[in-house]
């Protein structure tokens, strides 16, 4: 009887941690990348009551008899992963992504270099793809871990260069009327040395009509002049006012070449020669169209970064974000081009359920995960990459709450044997009434 007693004590034990189970399976339905666990159960050890022997042919010989046991109850064998891909949600980030297969993200603090080895990496493996760019330029997930994967080659993902015209802001240009003395004659306006007729003249300095149909005259002129005609010009901004006394002034023009190329330094000794201007703003270089140069990935691992625009040296700056089924991350920039950004990572591990959950929703790599590799994503075993959805949990809430019953029935099964022992020991405590 006491032996029935620690077998239901022990099921009782077993049950109430395979509802630990269940109810952390519950608790995560709407946990993004969750991986249900399952919980199986053992008989407990056993003791003998009577042995078991051999049989024995010779004469007077007994035969063989089996072993008699009797147990103590269930106990934990396992608790394992279900690893089966969740399905997707769609998400309003762009760098929001999940993988449709059994591979994990690589994330983890900063690594200097590049490496191959991710056991040795000290980073982590996720399923969660809640990804931004931090102020650095790096991808970073929602607990602050860089994202790793293949960094650009260098010499390639180099987007085209657009063919553009040069322009020159100038501040300070000279500008001068001559007022007609012949009645009917139109006025003189002259900007740079290039003098046009024109019916307008500033006498007021609030009036801007009359100065801007004026300078309108002088720019037919300006394009009809050989040595101006390969430029076009407009006012730029609030222009400065003449004098009234004298009619002469300062003017802000904006010069623009009419054909695209790296003419900078033409327009530059227009404008500090011709134009006399007191301050040069700004300069704008022109380009020549030049086609782009293919992304390709390196074969080391790295923390994924925005790379450099070759021009400037700086980050480009990305105005949007999309990630490809292969794990490329493009971005269009302000000059509407694609940028080639990176590659994610996948990791392939050769039995998932050798993982070791820390905290979050990370996993290290146990000591019976067997191998742990690094690759692109392919859309093999290991996946592709869904970009604008996240991975829900895959915990199947029916299949749950059926062993939620089981669970509990098995639970009151197991009091009612200590219920019924306690009985039959109180009959035999009261045997001398």
């Amino acid at each position: 009887m006491v032996r029935s007693m620690v077998a239901a004590v022990a099921g009782l034990k077993t049950h109430q941690s395979k509802m630990d189970v269940i109810g952390n399976n519950i608790a995560n339905v709407n946990t993004w990348g969750f991986k249900s666990y399952s919980f199986n159960f053992q008989d407990s050890m056993y003791a003998n009551s009577i042995n078991g022997s051999g049989g024995d042919i010779m004469a007077g010989a007994a035969g063989g008899r089996n072993a008699s046991q009797v147990g103590y109850g269930s106990t934990l064998s396992s608790i394992t992963n279900e690893f089966g891909t969740g399905a997707p949600s769609p998400s309003s980030n762009p760098l929001d992504c999940m993988i449709d297969g059994t591979g994990f993200f690589l994330v983890g603090n900063m690594v200097n270099g590049t490496f191959t080895n991710v056991s040795d990496s000290g980073l982590f493996l996720s399923r969660v793809g809640i990804f931004r760019v931090d102020n650095n330029g790096y991808l970073v997930d929602d607990q602050r871990s860089y994202v790793y994967g293949y960094a650009l080659q260098e010499g390639t993902g180099i987007p085209e260069t657009p063919a553009a015209k040069s322009t020159y802001s100038l501040e300070g240009a000279d500008v001068s009327f001559t007022l007609s003395t012949t009645a009917g004659q139109p006025n003189k306006i002259t900007i740079g040395g290039v003098t046009a007729d024109t019916n307008y003249v500033l006498n007021d300095k609030s009036n801007q009509t009359d100065f801007k149909n004026a300078f309108e005259d002088w720019m037919k002129a300006a394009a009809a002049d050989n040595t101006l005609k390969d430029y076009n010009f407009s006012l730029d901004g609030v222009h400065t006012t003449l004098d009234a006394t004298t009619l002469k002034g300062k003017l802000n023009i904006k010069i623009e070449a009419k054909t695209t190329g790296d003419n900078n330094s033409t327009i530059e000794g227009l404008a500090t020669g011709t134009f006399n201007a007191v301050d040069r703003t700004q300069l704008v270089k022109g380009t020549v169209w030049e086609p782009s140069v293919a992304a390709k990935y390196a074969d080391e691992l790295s923390a994924i970064r925005i790379p450099n625009d070759p021009d400037t040296n700086q980050p480009y700056e990305i105005q949007s974000y999309k990630i490809n089924e292969d794990g490329t991350i493009l971005g269009v920039d302000k000059q509407n081009r694609a940028i080639a950004i990176g590659q994610l990572a996948l990791v392939t591990v050769e039995n998932p359920n050798g993982l070791e959950k820390t905290s979050g929703y990370y996993y290290t790599p146990g000591a019976n995960a067997g191998d742990v590799e690094a690759m692109k994503p392919n859309g093999g075993p290991s996946g592709k990459i869904m970009g604008g959805y996240l991975e829900m949990a895959n915990v199947d809430l029916a299949n749950e709450f059926s062993n939620m019953i089981t669970t509990q029935r098995g639970f009151q099964a197991n009091s009612k044997i200590i219920t019924v022992t306690d009985e039959m020991l109180s009959e035999l405590v009261n045997m001398k009434r």
